[in-house]
């Protein structure tokens, strides 16, 4: 009875050596930040609708259709600069950044409203993401334990 005692809190103690060893050693969870995986598969989900958008705009509004080929050509080229880290950043309270934005979205929604009729899923996304988002943290914890 002593021996089957001895080996029963033998055990109970090595599985929580081993319980605590693995909580320690934890792998701890990247930031959400521009390396992520989850914001690079966001991000080329983006310029697929947009190249999408630009193709359905091809025979109605080409006009159009160029500048939003033009924005996916110019996004993925500024990508590219952010990785190598050659482009100055530019504060988001300029007046450029501001300008930059306001026409962004405005050609989003011209493109949403020209393809309301042919492409209404293309128009809803496009008008998705003509959506200022502003999340805090306490925003971000509501939505995780969701």
């Amino acid at each position: 009875m002593k021996l089957a005692r001895n080996v029963f809190f033998g055990l109970v103690m090595a599985g929580a050596v081993v319980f605590i060893a693995n909580v320690s050693f934890a792998e701890m969870v990247p930031a959400a930040g521009k390396d992520s995986s989850a914001w690079k598969a966001k991000h080329e989900a983006k310029m697929k609708l947009l190249q999408d958008s630009s193709v359905a705009l091809q025979q109605t509004n080409p006009d159009l259709a160029k500048k939003l080929s033009g924005l996916v050509n110019g996004e993925a080229d500024e990508s590219k600069e952010k990785l190598e880290g050659s482009k100055e950043k530019v504060a988001k309270d300029s007046p450029e950044w501001k300008a930059k934005r306001e026409a962004r979205v405005q050609l989003f929604k011209d493109a949403a409203a020209a393809l309301q009729q042919s492409h209404p899923d293309l128009a809803k996304s496009l008008e998705e993401m003509t959506v200022v988002r502003h999340k805090n943290g306490m925003q971000k914890a509501i939505k995780e334990k969701k």
